[in-house]
């Protein structure tokens, strides 16, 4: 195997590393913003029973 064939495949496993890095954050935020959402539901509920 070539240098640059080894060089491109280091590339090519670098780059899916990255893009797994992102999908991960992705459904990090997802999950933050579904348990954000859900917060507000009930702090807007007990608000409202409160008063």
């Amino acid at each position: 195997m070539s240098e640059k064939n080894m060089t491109e495949n280091k590339a090519d496993a670098n780059e899916e590393r990255a893009l797994s890095v992102f999908s991960s954050e992705r459904n990090e935020d997802l999950t933050a913003l579904v348990f954000c959402l859900i917060t507000t539901f009930m702090v807007l509920l007990f608000t409202k029973w409160l008063a």
